[in-house]
């Protein structure tokens, strides 16, 4: 029966487990076959050697499994990148990729490049990584928004990483906005979402004027921000993480979020005092 192996690459786990995934897939780390295939099959395939290898793919790092009868990468692939993009969202801090498919029958190999690498800081998967993978295994996300929050990973400049973000952020705060009310809209309901007292929301309606405005310039007059806006597009992955898994962990709709957020402004409350979610994402915006 074909084994199939994906590292993902730059991943490392705090300690040894198997999860079983649908399609017959499982995730692993602490196995030493998947790492000694990867090792003897990919690095030849890369043309690097060990030392250069081993900086993507390690004896710790995870690795996508499966045995199948029949190989099926081509009608895979989508599911592959979807595990990838879950890994991905499951933390904050830290960035995988799964860039190559093994697949090994006997004495013969065939390897499978899907994508190029993602660069970014060690990704570690440890216990409140898998709880929260564990929880989106079987949830629907917003598409929009986790796509381009997906995206934004892969671009290099923080223009891009900025814009990919609003555009997450956009459609899940104001799907019903219309020009000319949206930084409004996404001022007030951003701020009740993500603050607490009257002095965080504040600050928070503060900061999402002064990033939209970095936005319309970037769109509009290709303005070039460079490193000034590294730790901005920080909070703005921190918020758009947060929305997206608060929204799927709660199993609600877009829809359900906005008629939540206008009637929280109305209320004067607190997201979580109003509707105590068992598990809501909170950020910190040091301004």
């Amino acid at each position: 029966m074909p084994l199939l192996i994906a590292p993902v690459f730059n991943s490392t786990a705090t300690k040894p487990f198997r999860i079983e995934l649908p399609n017959s897939y499982y995730l692993v780390a602490g196995a030493e076959k998947p790492y000694e295939l990867a090792s003897k099959y990919l690095r030849n395939e890369m043309d690097e050697n060990k030392r250069l290898f081993d900086k993507r793919v390690e004896p710790t790092s995870m690795f996508l499994v499966a045995d199948y009868p029949d190989m099926r990468i081509t009608e895979d692939q989508d599911w592959i990148e979807e595990i990838e993009s879950k890994l991905n969202i499951s933390v904050l801090n830290g960035i995988c990729s799964i860039p190559y498919v093994i697949t090994i029958e006997k004495n013969m190999y065939g390897i499978t490049y899907l994508k190029r690498s993602l660069d970014g800081p060690k990704y570690i998967f440890d216990q409140d990584a898998e709880t929260i993978f564990m929880s989106l295994l079987d949830q629907k996300l917003p598409s929009l928004a986790f796509r381009r929050y997906t995206l934004s990973l892969e671009k290099k400049s923080p223009e891009d990483q900025l814009l990919d973000l609003w555009i997450a952020l956009e459609s899940l705060f104001v799907p019903d906005g219309k020009k000319g009310e949206i930084t409004y809209k996404l001022r007030l309901r951003m701020a009740y979402y993500f603050g607490a007292t009257f002095e965080e929301r504040q600050n928070i309606a503060e900061f999402i004027k002064k990033s939209y405005n970095h936005r319309s310039e970037i769109v509009h007059s290709g303005k070039v921000f460079g490193k000034k806006i590294v730790n901005e597009v920080n909070l703005l992955r921190m918020m758009a993480r947060a929305a997206i898994l608060n929204t799927a962990m709660e199993g609600i709709t877009i829809q359900d979020l906005r008629n939540r957020l206008d009637e929280l402004i109305m209320s004067g409350e607190n997201y979580v005092q109003r509707y105590a979610p068992q598990r809501f994402e909170r950020i910190t915006l040091n301004v």
